[in-house]
Order: structure tokens, then C-alpha cells, then sequence
């Protein structure tokens, strides 16, 4: 039997895909350090200072990234859990004061 509405999935679905994001984002963010350093290293004839700076670096931007990406999940997880605009008023309470 199919469920009759995604809906229920959608917040696993999100935080899958928030995971996936990071695990993918911040090892490449890390690898370019990385690379770079070496290059930089190898290039600027210094031993490994440059490579460490950068993964240094590299650590605070992984940081920052992983938290804006965790927010961005975060919003649209409330807003999928909002009530629709329709259903938070019916009416019948302005019909009331109306009437009296």
C-alpha cells in the first residue's frame, strides 16, 4: 500500500540531505587546502608552513559553512511544519462579534 501523501517523509529526507551535503562540502573544502598548500609549498620552495596555514584556515570556513548549511535546514523544516495560513483562521470567530 502507498502512503497517500510524501509529507511524512520529507523531514528525513531533508536531514539526509543536509548529512550529504556536509560529508561532501567540507572534505572538499579540506582537500583543496590541501593541494593548495602543497603546491604553494612547492612553488614558494617553503617546507610545509603554507599547507598548514591553509588547513588551518580551512577548519574555521568548514565550521562556518556546516552551521549556515544546518540553518538553511533548519528554516525549512519549520516552515514545513507550519499550519497553512487557511486553517489558522475559519472565520466564525469575526462572524460572532458581527453578529452581536
Amino acid at each position: 500500500m502507498k502512503p497517500s501523501s510524501p509529507r511524512p517523509f520529507a523531514p528525513n529526507l531533508t536531514a539526509m540531505s543536509l548529512a550529504g551535503q556536509i560529508g561532501c562540502v567540507v572534505p572538499l573544502i579540506i582537500l583543496a587546502a590541501v593541494l593548495g598548500g602543497l603546491w604553494l609549498d612547492r612553488h614558494f620552495g617553503t617546507e610545509r608552513w603554507i599547507t598548514l596555514g591553509l588547513l588551518l584556515a580551512s577548519l574555521p570556513i568548514s565550521i562556518f559553512i556546516t552551521f549556515r548549511l544546518a540553518m538553511r535546514t533548519v528554516q525549512e523544516l519549520n516552515q514545513m511544519f507550519q499550519a497553512p495560513p487557511s486553517s489558522l483562521s475559519t472565520g466564525q470567530d469575526e462572524e460572532t462579534d458581527d453578529e452581536q
